[in-house]
């Protein structure tokens, strides 16, 4: 492309001297690699090489440690104190919900409690499986309460699974610690009335 840039410069700046200098010897046109043909040759230089397929290793190998070892969920500490707060899940309606034909269910600014459409049937324990305490600590509920959802915001999921005998989940990018506001670990999640019970329990206190 700079070639060409400067074939046309100097064609421009020559133009006027054309008809008195004449032309002398012979002349060519500038060629530049076509950009598909170029790919072309350096993708099969890299699999002559065995960079693709290096490459292809390396990616596979990321994906399948991205989805067994997730990102650790940032910003939660383990609890340091025993303590319950409530939740109210409330929300407010920041546009109008309608039906299939168009009508309006719900005006924007209407505020909704999801617990009045769908109650949580089970709780939601909350750890750092990177925690070997807080591990024993879901094991044991689950246990006493197998129904429970044991929910990961660090550690390695798959491994926690196959110790509960069951699936245990992730919280992926802290969608929901951050819906419930929690910032501390283990956390007990459970309906009472049309709030969520939060109990943050520390390690060893009874």
């Amino acid at each position: 492309m700079r070639a060409l840039v400067l074939l046309l410069a100097l064609t421009c700046a020559a133009s006027a001297m054309a008809q008195h200098l004449g032309v002398h010897g012979s002349l060519w046109e500038i060629q530049e690699e076509d950009a598909v043909v170029y790919i072309k040759r350096r993708v099969g230089e890299l699999q002559k090489d065995g960079t693709v397929d290096r490459m292809r290793t390396e990616n596979t190998t990321k994906i399948k440690n991205a989805i067994l070892h997730p990102a650790t969920v940032p910003g939660y500490t383990a609890a340091i104190t025993s303590q319950t707060r409530y939740f109210d899940p409330t929300i407010t309606l920041d546009k109008s919900v309608t039906d299939s034909h168009g009508r309006i269910l719900y005006p924007a600014g209407t505020r909704v409690n999801p617990l009045m459409y769908g109650g949580l049937s089970k709780r939601l324990i909350f750890i750092d499986a990177l925690d070997k305490e807080q591990v024993e600590f879901a094991l044991v509920e689950a246990k006493k309460h197998p129904r429970d959802s044991i929910i990961l915001i660090g550690g390695d999921w798959v491994a926690f699974s196959k110790r509960l005998g069951s699936q245990a989940y992730y919280d992926q990018a802290g969608a929901m610690t951050k819906r419930f506001e929690l910032t501390k670990v283990p956390s007990i999640v459970s309906q009472e009335g049309l709030k969520l019970k939060i109990e943050e329990v520390a390690m060893g206190v009874k």
